[in-house]
This record gives C-alpha cells, sequence and structure tokens, in this order.
C-alpha cells in the first residue's frame, strides 16, 4: 500500500496512472490477443484500474457465494451494481443470471464503462452500463456531479438486488450517506442490498494502533480516517456506530451479523473487507 501512495504522489491523476500501466502491460496484452490467451469477457492488463487482478476469478466466485448465501440473489433479480468499474463482477454473472434476469452498473471511470459495455453489453441484452460523472478526487478529479446530491440514473423501486463492493471505501461520510439513501429509494421493499466497508470500532482501531492492519488508517479527518490525507478517497475508514445510524436514517436494516474483515488485522474474518447486508 505504500507503494500505492508513492506512485498517486508521483502521478497525481487518475489518467497518468492509467497511461503507465498501459504502456507497462502492453507487451503483455499484445501477446495475449495474438495467442489468444484473454478472456473477451475480462479487460486487457492494461486497462484493470480496480483491484484484485491476479485473484479475481476467485473474489468473483467468493463474492457471488456472499450474494446467493447473505443477499438471496436470484437467477432471475434485476441487479444493480453500484461502482461496476470495468465490469469484472459482471463478467461473472452473465454465467448467474438468467434470460429474465437483468443487470444494470454504473461507475465515474468512462474508460471501464466504455469497454464493458463494447465487450459485455453487445454480448448480453440484459446486461447494460452508464457512466455517472461523479467527483473523486482518487478516480474522477475532473467530475462535475456532486456525490453528495448525485441522483441513481434509474427508478424507484424497481431492483431486487443492489451491490457495492468497494465502493464505500473510497467515499466520504457525507457522500455515503447519500448512497445509502439512494440505495433505498431504487431497491423493491422486498430487496436486499451488499456493501463492503472497512468500519473503524474498539476492536479494528486497536489492531491498526497495534500495527497489525494492512492499512494504516490513522489520519483524522473529523469524523473519519483516511490512508492518505493528500488523496482521502484512496481508503476511507467510517465509524460503525455512524455507519449504522446512517442505514437507520435512509430506512435500511442491517441484518446482523456484520462480516468483519481481515483488513486490520483480525484473525477471525469472512474477506478482506467489512461485509453487510441492508434491506
Amino acid at each position: 500500500m505504500k507503494t500505492n501512495v508513492a506512485v498517486k504522489r508521483v502521478f497525481s491523476s487518475f489518467e497518468s496512472r492509467l497511461l503507465l500501466r498501459t504502456i507497462i502491460n502492453f507487451p503483455r496484452d499484445v501477446f495475449d490477443s495474438l495467442s489468444g490467451r484473454r478472456d473477451p469477457l475480462v479487460p486487457p492488463h492494461g486497462l484493470w484500474f480496480v483491484g484484485g487482478e491476479a485473484d479475481y476469478k476467485a473474489t468473483n466466485d467468493e463474492f457471488i457465494g456472499y450474494f446467493v448465501e447473505l443477499g438471496g440473489l436470484q437467477p432471475d433479480d434485476h441487479v444493480l451494481d453500484v461502482g461496476c468499474g470495468i465490469g469484472i463482477m459482471a463478467s461473472r454473472l452473465t454465467s448467474f443470471l438468467g434470460n429474465q434476469g437483468l443487470y444494470d452498473g454504473f461507475d465515474i471511470v468512462r474508460i471501464g464503462i466504455d469497454w464493458a459495455n463494447r465487450n459485455i453489453g453487445s454480448r448480453f441484452s440484459n446486461f447494460s452500463f452508464r457512466h455517472a460523472d461523479v467527483f473523486n478526487k482518487h478516480y474522477n478529479a475532473k467530475g462535475t456531479l456532486d456525490p453528495n446530491a448525485f441522483s441513481f440514473p434509474y427508478d424507484s423501486s424497481v431492483f431486487d438486488f443492489v451491490f457495492l463492493k468497494s465502493v464505500l471505501t473510497h467515499m466520504r461520510p457525507q457522500g455515503v450517506a447519500h448512497y445509502l439513501r439512494e440505495i433505498r429509494r431504487v431497491l423493491k421493499p422486498s430487496g436486499r442490498c451488499l456493501v463492503t466497508a472497512f468500519l473503524l470500532n474498539s476492536e479494528s482501531t486497536a489492531l491498526i494502533n497495534d500495527g497489525h492492519s494492512s492499512l494504516v488508517l490513522t489520519h483524522e479527518m473529523g469524523g473519519y480516517k483516511v490512508l492518505d490525507p493528500q488523496f482521502p478517497e484512496t481508503a476511507v475508514g467510517l465509524p460503525q456506530v455512524d455507519f449504522e445510524r446512517w442505514c437507520q436514517q435512509a430506512g435500511l436494516a442491517l441484518k446482523p451479523p456484520v462480516h468483519f474483515g481481515s483488513w486490520c488485522g483480525r484473525q477471525q474474518y469472512m474477506s478482506y473487507q467489512d461485509v453487510l447486508i441492508l434491506c
């Protein structure tokens, strides 16, 4: 993580970091293309701007399991992927959702949406991707829309299942509270939502302070903590008591238990990030 922070200091814009990645991975991507090794539903290495490339298949299967076992996802559900990136989870969902199932995803990085529409949406008519020009210093510093007021581009009460995988971990509290209200708006009354987060409580804070955490979320930003105060959205830790209050204010019920993650150095955990089910 220290390396990632150093890279952001040198290549401060998302565009410059993506260009660097594209250049570094160019020979590998050319070889994969010529040899036919690349899965057409998975982006080339140079465009992979989200984390977890090395083990994405295992992670995709892991989260499909959470969607089904914890969130009750069904093959004929209407699904919303908030912060869908370049379509990594969508590529796995193409083999899970049936002909009656629908997938919608939106993201603030246009290049990811364009790639997903060309390579996934063009093959699966029930999969759709939209760009939302929302400001985020880490991913979309030129964004014109305020994350604290952005309205999801969908009608109310239309989704059976909504998920946000590693999205709230890059957002500040006011934006998180607003997104929770939007989630409640677009969910059907019987809908479910899975979110991941870095929740700050007595256990995670003690582990961070004792040097066990892989994320040193110690920089106080006025009610929340971040990894890098120069680029706050790189990784954001949210107080658990506040998060639960925002859920309640949004009209969302937290389905117990919270499935705490290993990110802070826990010895007992379910995944890397904390996983919560809301309904």
